[in-house]
């Protein structure tokens, strides 16, 4: 019985020793290195504003390239609004949003954007229409001023 008994341990043993290498060769397979060879491309991100589309009287848009516009107007009637459209574009290969947008207006001005939103996003490649409006109380005036946009990651 005493022989029979070192046997198993034996057996045991050499069955634990077995699957010891049969877990040793599993995990060198799975942790090998495959190895790739090509080109990682990253997408890019450009918004842009378009040339202006429609004006109505007096008033003159035109774009500083790739963020501003520039807006002019010449002979004001009092508290009449001025409109003008334009366009916001995603030139690049990945979704944007726009991160603020700024006036720099001269006093007893006022101007709004519409069709576009702070925060709103734009997918890669599209367009958004949008205008801009602005009117002063006091008559006869001509005033320049600028709308500049920032353009952040869809994720920012």
């Amino acid at each position: 019985m005493k022989g029979n008994r070192f046997a198993r341990v034996g057996i045991l043993s050499i069955a634990l020793l077995l699957a010891l290498g049969v877990m040793g060769v599993g995990y060198a397979v799975w942790t090998d290195t495959a190895i790739v060879d090509g080109t990682v491309e990253t997408g890019c991100w450009v918004g842009v504003l378009g040339e202006p589309a429609s004006i109505s009287q007096n008033i003159t848009l035109s774009v500083a390239p790739p963020d501003t516009l520039n807006v002019g107007v010449s002979n004001a009637q009092a508290n009449t609004p001025y409109t003008g459209s334009f366009e916001v574009n995603n030139a690049g290969t990945v979704p944007i949003k726009i991160g603020s947008i700024v006036f720099d207006l001269p006093p007893d001005t006022t101007a709004i954007v519409s069709g576009v939103n702070v925060g709103d996003g734009i997918d890669a490649g599209n367009t958004i229409s949008a205008g801009v409006s602005t009117s002063t109380p006091v008559p006869g005036k001509s005033y320049d001023f600028t709308v500049t946009f920032t353009f952040v990651l869809w994720n920012e």
